[in-house]
C-alpha cells in the first residue's frame, strides 16, 4: 500500500483532523466518480453566470441566481445514495485521522471509520459535508502544481478555485 503523499491538519471545532492526499490512482478514480456529482452543479453555475455575466463575486445578492442554478441542477441528479457514496470515497479511512483522547488521557491520531464518524458527525451533518469538501479542496484544488498545461488554463482552474477560498 502506498503510505506517501502530504499531510495537512484541518480544524473543525474540538476535533482535529489529519487528511493525506490520495495516491494518484485513487485520486483519478475518486474523480472519475465525483465528476458525475459535480458536473451538473458547474453546469448549472454556467447556466446562471450566463444570464448574469456581470456578476460580481463579492456580492452575494449578485452571485444568487448563479447559486440558484447550480443547486437546481444538483438537486435533479443528486440524491441519498451519490451522497452517501461521494462521502464514502472522500473519507476513506487510510486517507482521513481523527485525534482522540485515549483513555489514560493521550492523543492519537486514529483512522476515521464509520464508528467514529457517527459518533462525531451525528446531529451535524453540515460539518461531516464541509469535512467532505475540506478532503476534496485538499485533493484537487491545488492548481500551482499544474506546470504541463497552457498558463490561460491554469488561471481558469484558479477561477474555478476562488468560491472555495472564500469559504
Amino acid at each position: 500500500m502506498w503510505d506517501g503523499g502530504k499531510f495537512t491538519k484541518y480544524q473543525q471545532g474540538e476535533y482535529t483532523f489529519t487528511i493525506r492526499q490520495f495516491a494518484p490512482f485513487k485520486a483519478i478514480k475518486v474523480l472519475g466518480d465525483l465528476q458525475k456529482i459535480i458536473s451538473p452543479a458547474l453546469s448549472g453555475a454556467l447556466s446562471g453566470l450566463k444570464k448574469t455575466p456581470e456578476a460580481d463575486t463579492n456580492n452575494f445578492l449578485s452571485l444568487a441566481p448563479i447559486l440558484s442554478d447550480a443547486l437546481e441542477k444538483l438537486a435533479y441528479s443528486l440524491d441519498g445514495d451519490k451522497l452517501q457514496n461521494a462521502m464514502e470515497i472522500l473519507l476513506d479511512k487510510n486517507y482521513v485521522s481523527v485525534e482522540v483522547v485515549t483513555k489514560n488521557g493521550t492523543k492519537n491520531f486514529t483512522q476515521l471509520d464509520e464508528g467514529l464518524i457517527n459518533e462525531i458527525f451525528t446531529g451535524r451533518t453540515f460539518d461531516l459535508l464541509a469535512l467532505m469538501v475540506e478532503v476534496f479542496r485538499i485533493n484537487f484544488m491545488d492548481f500551482s502544481k499544474l506546470s504541463s498545461i497552457p498558463s490561460g488554463v491554469r488561471e481558469v482552474f484558479g477561477e474555478i478555485k476562488s468560491p472555495f477560498r472564500e469559504n
